[in-house]
């Protein structure tokens, strides 16, 4: 089995008319959101801190609204196989729509310890009746009370549940996306690869360089009644936090105390070698996180220029100039190869890729890409480093970089590369990054299932003077 059996552009689709779970409640918007995602109508994220439904709930029924949305699309190929070991295969003969309401309840009896079981049971059995007949609500019921049972007192067999699923159903995801990940980190990492890509994300806060400091964030963290954050080990402006959703109107935005990041990003800006009054060239730059730290490191006697052609990103990365009043950042919308002839001492190429590496908070992407499409992102990747490379000075530094694993997105676009390109050269990443994250060939790359980081790549290019 490469793929779950309702991939993106399936005939077959959840029945929109009507939501099974009701509305007005946490269920009702993991419904929504997972199908949505599922179906590849728009990014996980973007979905949750877009819902209307959801900012009408209590923060803590929002939390339980992405806990499990982004639960049930992570474990979907393993609820799946568990369904039809529980029906002996009558769940693959359900309703779309039903099928998506026994993933929700084998997820939370199955996953979800802090919700009751009897509450699990009776909401997906209720949701059952509202889109199919008495009998099938029946099976549904005797389904996941046979869940709850066997996890409480797991059957005496000579192999153990997880050991009959294939390598892809014990990750949940593709086979062809676990041989990568298998192949990237070793089949001996396969444990600590499931517990990576189908965890909860760890939501980091950048402070900003003006804000007023880690102070402030944990005095407005323990009115959310959330856990003090923690400082990363590498990058200290960095603080980890303990929820399961950052929302927009969390009391952490209301101030420019600074924005929502991966430290693995810290580490791509780190390795373009900034200082104070630099000039450069931020490509793909929207929604701007990197922009701004670009924009801090650079200070007022510098400059990046952020493009993006995608206007209601860039529209975002205008806001967040205006809100840490950085201005000398210069928003520019256009398409790469239109860019005319800027140039710039250090560039930042962060070209779009399959993602591979935030699998934990962008958990539908496992469902929406294909094989087919890492080649074609290749291709691309390879078109926009070679048109990156006309806006480098002489002698200035491209950074080409991604957020996936996949080799073909990485190393081979940058061996590519430097093949055709004879100007440039691969300088090392040691010196601008801690050693943990330089691979042997001198590229950066985090070890998601190791260090818990997003998956990230990035190289380091140099532009030789003429001679």
């Amino acid at each position: 089995m490469d793929k779950p059996r309702n991939p993106r552009g399936s005939q077959q689709r959840p029945h929109r008319a009507v939501n099974p779970f009701g509305e007005g409640n946490a269920r009702a918007v993991a419904y929504d959101i997972a199908t949505k995602a599922f179906r590849g109508e728009e990014r996980f994220e973007q979905i949750w801190k877009n819902h209307s439904g959801l900012v009408q709930l209590s923060p803590r029924d929002r939390a339980l609204a992405v806990h499990l949305a982004s639960g049930v699309l992570r474990q979907y190929r393993r609820l799946d196989a568990q369904a039809r070991i529980l029906t002996s295969g009558k769940s693959e003969g359900l309703s779309d729509a039903v099928q998506w309401i026994l993933r929700l309840g084998l997820f939370q009896v199955l996953d979800c310890d802090r919700i009751p079981a009897h509450a699990a049971v009776s909401t997906a059995v209720d949701a059952t009746k509202k889109v199919s007949h008495q009998g099938i609500a029946g099976l549904m019921n005797a389904v996941l009370r046979r869940a709850v049972r066997e996890k409480e007192a797991p059957p005496a067999t000579d192999q153990a549940p997880s050991e009959a699923l294939t390598w892809g159903e014990r990750l949940s995801m593709p086979d062809w996306m676990a041989d990568v990940l298998l192949e990237r980190f070793g089949r001996d990492a396969g444990e600590r690869i499931a517990r990576w890509a189908n965890s909860p994300p760890h939501y980091y806060f950048r402070l900003s360089r003006g804000g007023a400091g880690g102070e402030r964030v944990n005095d407005l963290l323990r009115e959310m009644h959330l856990s003090p954050a923690r400082s990363h080990r590498d990058l200290p402006e960095y603080l980890g936090v303990e929820t399961a959703a950052l929302i927009s109107d969390s009391p952490l935005f209301k101030e420019p105390l600074g924005w929502v990041q991966n430290p693995a990003a810290g580490l791509v800006v780190a390795l373009l070698g900034l200082k104070p009054g630099d000039a450069a060239i931020d490509l793909f730059a929207a929604p701007g996180g990197k922009t701004l730290a670009i924009s801090e490191i650079v200070g007022p006697s510098g400059q990046v220029l952020a493009v993006d052609k995608n206007a209601d990103r860039l529209r975002r990365l205008s806001e967040n100039k205006t809100r840490f009043s950085a201005e000398n950042i210069l928003p520019v919308e256009a398409d790469i190869a239109s860019l005319g002839e800027r140039i710039a001492t250090h560039i930042l190429a962060d070209v779009p890729c399959s993602a591979l590496g935030t699998l934990p908070k962008n958990p539908e992407v496992r469902w929406t890409k294909s094989m087919e499409d890492i080649s074609r992102l290749a291709r691309s990747q390879r078109i926009w480093l070679n048109v990156a490379a006309t806006h480098v000075a002489e002698g200035g530094v491209l950074v080409y970089s991604t957020c996936t694993v996949a080799r073909q997105e990485n190393e081979d676009v940058v061996h590519a590369f430097l093949e055709a390109n004879a100007a440039f050269e691969l300088e090392s990443a040691a010196g601008y990054v801690p050693a943990r994250y330089v691979t042997a060939d001198g590229c950066l790359a985090t070890n998601p299932p190791q260090d818990g980081l997003d998956g990230v790549f990035a190289a380091r290019l140099r532009r030789r003077p003429p001679v």
